[in-house]
Order: structure tokens, then C-alpha cells, then sequence
């Protein structure tokens, strides 16, 4: 197992893998990543590909997972982190694993290999948010080092469309 940036011979692989998990999570009633169905985020996804901001997870040469790490904040990290780019700080997003890679420990490893890609890289922090309600992921992240931050009120933002807790991971005191 092993990753790598990703290119633009991924994108019907990675755009698949998204695809997936959208469908999974619309079928357990929930809307995150809706947008992935109605087709509005290949365009992103084609744009980091070319940019060298998607991250791969490989096994035996078959695309296990992907995620988006980058350094520049986009609209969405600005409004929730409330600052501009700060030098040695990477961005996760869209972390996924194929379906039937489920409960394999991928989820972990890939959050391992990808801490370890941003500490080659010289970042000193890895920021990720997720939505507030979904219990999995706010014990998953905090299992792997990453610290609860802080919350972001739907109320609070206009913006949302739910809470959002906040959670970055230290390189620099390891």
C-alpha cells in the first residue's frame, strides 16, 4: 500500500470513488455530498488533479481512496478557520475510501500516509472539518491525532448548512 499525487489518468477512478460514497451517504439519508451527484464536483475534482492537490492510496496498483490536501484555503476554510493562508498549513477534504474497501483500516492508514506526505512536505498542521452530527467521524479523527478545535455553529454562519466541528493536526510538536 502506498500513495501518491494523483493525475489526470485518476479522474474516472477517483470521480467513481466519490460517486460511491455520495451514493452511500444519500442512501443513509443524509444530503452531504450531494453535490457529487448532481455532477457539480467533477469540475473541482478535474481542477485539484491538475493542480497536484489530490492525494492517492493505493493497493496492489488499484485506487483505494483519495483525498484533497492543499495549501492555499478555499471560500469554505476561510469562513470556518477565519484567517488567510498561513505558510505550513494543508488543508484535507473529501477523504474517501471505495465502499468495498470498508473496514479494512484504510481509513486510518490513509490519515497516517497522509501526515507522514505533509511532514516530507515540511507542513506543521493538517486541517479538516466535518459536520458535527456525524458521531463516526468526530471519534474516527481524534482516534488518528487530530485535536478537536472548536465548533461552528449553523446559527453563527449563514453560510452552513449545519454545525461543523473544527480539528487540526500538529506536525510541528510531534
Amino acid at each position: 500500500m502506498h500513495v501518491r499525487l494523483g493525475n489526470l489518468e485518476d479522474l474516472k477512478q477517483t470521480d467513481d470513488i466519490l460517486k460511491d460514497v455520495a451514493k452511500k451517504l444519500k442512501n443513509k439519508g443524509s444530503m452531504q455530498w450531494s453535490e457529487i451527484l448532481d455532477g457539480k464536483e467533477t469540475p473541482v475534482l478535474i481542477a485539484r488533479l491538475k493542480q497536484k492537490e489530490v492525494i492517492i492510496l493505493e493497493d496492489e496498483q488499484e485506487i483505494i481512496g483519495l483525498a484533497y490536501i492543499y495549501q492555499d484555503p478555499d471560500t469554505w476554510d476561510k469562513s470556518l478557520w477565519h484567517d488567510e493562508k498561513i505558510r505550513d498549513v494543508y488543508y484535507l477534504h473529501k477523504v474517501a475510501i471505495k465502499n468495498n474497501a470498508n473496514g479494512k483500516n484504510y481509513g486510518q492508514l490513509f490519515l497516517k500516509e497522509i501526515i507522514n506526505w505533509v511532514k516530507r512536505l515540511s507542513g506543521t498542521q493538517i486541517r479538516l472539518d466535518c459536520k458535527a452530527d456525524i458521531s463516526y467521524l468526530n471519534q474516527f479523527y481524534p482516534s488518528v491525532g487530530f485535536e478537536f478545535v472548536g465548533l461552528r455553529k449553523q446559527s453563527d454562519y449563514k453560510e452552513l448548512n449545519s454545525d461543523f466541528n473544527l480539528y487540526s493536526y500538529n506536525i510541528s510538536q510531534e
